[in-house]
């Protein structure tokens, strides 16, 4: 048994595996750090810029066009994210729960929650004719118009938080594999 592990064969493929296990949780992180990163900069700081130089009236429309651009490329990493989580699992080292639980309100989020917003957003573009309002704790709440919006704006962000929070603490987790 220890001649087979001083074999500078065995010493090569263990090398081999390290260096590709470490690429992977590399990549991990960075997909990680990438969807936490570009979604609170997208909802928590450009979001709020714009809304106060724009007025409600021209940002809403443009924050609807962001936000499918943002929730398909979120959707993308987190999957991504997922599958670099599932493969370093599956030695059983590492726990995925959180990084399964951000996938899911990210999932939830393109596939349901986010469509649903946009189609209300859309049917709402008139209540917005003339409305230059900054406020960004009114916008925060009840989204780009005074109706049915108001609930899909708190539940996009609803997901987003829960995204945001389970993300970090599967960033948190890597920490402890480096």
């Amino acid at each position: 048994k220890t001649a087979t592990m001083n074999n500078p064969e065995t010493k090569h493929i263990q090398n081999t595996t390290k260096i590709i296990m470490n690429s992977i949780l590399a990549l991990d992180q960075g997909l990680t750090g990438f969807t936490v990163g570009v979604t609170v900069y997208f909802f928590f700081i450009q979001s709020p810029k714009l809304g106060k130089t724009m007025g409600k009236e021209k940002f809403v429309p443009l924050m609807m066009a962001l936000t499918r651009t943002w929730a398909k490329t979120m959707f993308l990493s987190s999957t991504a994210n997922l599958a670099t989580s599932l493969y370093l699992s599956s030695n059983g080292t590492m726990n995925i729960y959180m990084v399964a639980i951000g996938w899911m309100a990210m999932a939830l989020n393109w596939f349901v929650v986010v469509p649903a917003a946009l189609k209300a957003g859309a049917r709402t573009t008139r209540e917005r004719k003339g409305d230059n309002s900054k406020d960004l704790k009114e916008f925060a709440v009840n989204g780009g118009g005074k109706t049915e919006t108001k609930s899909l704006h708190q539940t996009v962000v609803v997901f987003v938080l829960i995204m945001v929070g389970a993300f970090v603490g599967h960033l948190v987790d890597l920490t402890s594999y480096v």
